[in-house]
């Protein structure tokens, strides 16, 4: 973390962080040193997290007389950036 200030006084407050962490309490202990500060670096935290995946199959048709035949894996929540 580096704190400068900007042509008007105000803090700019630069974050560079590794591994699981919460942003939100981050951000609070933050602003609570550095009132009115700019953050620069908690928004490029993924909103959502890939936690597990799920076989899905092929959908039922006319065509039952084949076996099934499963599709591979896909994630039950994608990353949103």
């Amino acid at each position: 973390m580096s704190v400068t200030y900007d042509e008007k006084g105000k803090p700019v407050v630069k974050v560079q962080t590794y591994g699981e962490f919460d942003a939100a309490e981050l951000r609070r202990d933050i602003e609570g040193k550095y009132p009115g500060a700019r953050i620069e670096g908690l928004e490029k935290q993924p909103l959502i997290r890939v936690v597990g995946e799920e076989e899905k199959e092929e959908p039922k048709s006319e065509k039952e007389k084949k076996p099934k035949k499963k599709r591979k894996k896909e994630p039950l929540i994608r990353v949103v950036e």
